[in-house]
């Protein structure tokens, strides 16, 4: 769940945990909305499936949640919680704490307030499938790698290689999606390094052709995402 949300306190982190605990007792006893999902993001796409309540302890919930859901909840240990009883339209960060996948039963513990990041984007995004080579050229600087995730506004690169110093902000990018060569004009939004890696980050404005081939491409791959989770449960 890279980068889909940051941490927020609105008192300290008692008072929040108490004030979270409150909520969640509330929805239980009917006494609020309950419209509280939970939230993953698998290989970028959104996991999102409404949890049942069992059971609230000290300071942790017992959940039944969508058998997809529990997949991912083994596979991350960790997930966020949406409901519109939460305060400043945050979200919630849990850890998971104990999972039984096949009866799709989960404690979830160390509740904090999140800011979700992820809401804010523009376009849903996946992450590649295989090497999908891309290459940005800026004048006569250029950089090449590997394409992690998409969306059809915008792509991140990963790469061996550090962006050259004074590289333009706008150029033209190239990748190959399902045997369609696409050019486009492209901006360097920011370029991050994780551990050897350089992440590359990038908003471009596809014409007609180039959003119906990403749009489709970014469909197959929710599918194939999706029928990855079911096999994993099965």
């Amino acid at each position: 769940m890279r980068e889909t949300y940051q941490i927020v306190s609105i008192k300290d982190g008692k008072q929040d945990l108490d004030a979270i605990l409150h909520i969640l007792r509330e929805i239980k006893a009917g006494r609020l909305k309950n419209d509280l999902k939970l939230l993953n993001y698998y290989h970028e796409v959104p996991i999102s499936y409404a949890a049942k309540i069992d059971a609230i302890d000290i300071d942790s919930i017992e959940v039944t949640a969508h058998q997809a859901q529990s997949v991912v909840l083994g596979l991350q240990k960790q997930v966020l919680l949406t409901c519109s009883s939460f305060p400043q339209g945050l979200g919630v960060h849990c850890f998971v704490e104990y999972i039984n996948v096949k009866n799709c039963f989960a404690v979830l513990g160390r509740f904090a307030y999140a800011s979700i990041r992820a809401d804010r984007r523009n376009a849903v995004r996946v992450t590649t499938e295989g090497c999908l080579t891309a290459a940005y050229t800026a004048g006569i600087q250029s950089l090449s790698g590997r394409a992690d995730d998409i969306s059809v506004s915008g792509v991140a690169i990963h790469s061996q290689q550090a962006a050259p110093a004074g590289m333009p902000q706008n150029g033209l990018i190239q990748f190959c999606i399902q045997n369609n060569e696409l050019t486009l004009p492209a901006t360097l939004i920011k370029s991050a390094k994780d551990d050897t890696i350089f992440i590359h980050t990038f908003s471009f404005e596809p014409d007609k052709d180039a959003d119906k081939i990403i749009s489709q491409y970014i469909y197959s791959r929710q599918v194939e995402i999706i029928r990855q989770l079911k096999e994993q449960f099965l």
